[in-house]
């Protein structure tokens, strides 16, 4: 009973921290203005103490019919989730190959925020393992073109 009772104040708290921020998800309506998806495959976020966010995560990036993979990191103050099938959030470059604004729609109100994506381009796409429930793993790009060319990418 000892045990249980610190895990559920524990549990409690965790929730009610969660429960103030906002939670963001895709926009229902695509932005001509941000003409790039981004599909967020993983994400992994720490409540730092300014209460805001940090976000760690991989993702794919689409330009027209090419996909290539990211890893990224944030500190947006809007929570946004990890898409939902095939739900992609909009997309532009702020700063070409290194850094992403998407639009997050805000879960209740419709409310847009903008929020920057540190990136990291892969020579990759990533997907989710058909074999094992959640786990991302990598795939070779598809195309002899990736949606960033080679040279232009940002590897560090």
């Amino acid at each position: 009973m000892r045990i249980i009772m610190p895990i559920a104040l524990l549990l409690t708290s965790v929730s009610l921290v969660f429960a103030q921020g906002n939670v963001g998800a895709p926009a229902q309506k695509r932005n001509p203005n941000y003409p790039l998806q981004v599909l967020i495959l993983a994400r992994n976020a720490t409540h730092d103490s300014n209460g805001g966010f940090w976000v760690l995560g991989r993702a794919d990036l689409f330009t027209g019919q090419q996909e290539q993979g990211f890893d990224y990191q944030s500190d947006c103050e809007q929570f946004f989730t990890a898409s939902d099938g095939d739900k992609r959030y909009s997309a532009r470059w702020k700063k070409q190959n290194e850094l992403l604004e998407i639009l997050v729609g805000n879960t209740g109100t419709g409310k847009l925020a903008k929020c920057e994506l540190k990136t990291e381009l892969k020579q990759v796409v990533y997907e989710y393992d058909p074999d094992q429930q959640g786990q991302v793993i990598t795939r070779p790009l598809t195309s002899s073109t990736p949606a960033i060319p080679n040279g232009s990418s940002s590897n560090r």
